[in-house]
């Protein structure tokens, strides 16, 4: 593309970006035509399943997430992109993809300017290696070390993570580790399966185990 038309691919691009959040409809609007206009670039693949994943069509999302990984490496120097792709998997029931991604990911988590959203990374990534990898309590417990350093409100839940990673890795000082044990309703109401701006993304079954560890 040269002149015209890749000034207006940038401005479509730009548009969808900054809309993405609020209206990812209006998002994803300004994916298809960037992609009527320059063909279905890995830049408007990353855009366009973005905009899904927030619109609920999770699998989707991470079809066009995965296409524009096997056509350019470089699609994802965006951490915001990277995290969206591992929510993505997960939610697409895709765990060695979501675990993989979330390691990534949290190599680069210092990218990441919106510092609720490291912290909801780095809880993401060790409830993913909890749920998925075999003795993956010490990684996980190395996430929740760093996510401790900005709970903004989620003390509760770095705490309950704590605990279950503690007592998976056979430590018997687990609870006893802990300043305090967080009460159940501080948990608050299980998080729906679906993309959150408001709560990490747990897989399935973890805040249930949450939940039981501390009833104990």
């Amino acid at each position: 593309m040269r002149g015209a038309d890749a000034q207006r691919y940038c401005e479509l691009l730009a548009r969808g970006y900054a809309r993405l959040a609020q209206t990812p409809k209006e998002a994803l609007l300004a994916a298809r035509s960037a992609e009527a206009l320059a063909g279905p670039l890995p830049a408007v693949r990353v855009l366009a399943a973005r905009a899904n994943l927030r619109l609920g069509d999770e699998r989707l999302a991470y079809q066009l997430f995965q296409q524009a990984e096997s056509n350019d490496a470089q699609a994802f120097t965006d951490p915001k992109a990277l995290h969206d792709y591992a929510r993505a998997s997960s939610l697409a029931g895709q765990a060695p993809d979501a675990v993989r991604l979330y390691r990534l990911l949290v190599s680069r988590v210092a990218l990441l300017d919106d510092p609720r959203e490291r912290a909801f990374a780095q809880i993401e990534a060790a409830a993913h290696v909890l749920a998925h990898v075999d003795g993956g309590a010490d990684e996980a417990l190395g996430y929740l070390a760093h996510a401790r350093q900005e709970p903004l409100g989620l003390s509760s839940w770095l705490a309950g993570l704590r605990l279950l990673a503690l007592q998976r890795s056979g430590r018997s000082e687990a609870r006893s580790s802990l300043a305090a044990v967080p009460s159940l309703a501080s948990l608050g109401v299980p998080p729906a399966a679906q993309f959150s701006a408001e709560f990490p993304l747990l897989p399935p079954g973890l805040f249930a185990a949450l939940r039981t560890v501390l009833r104990q």
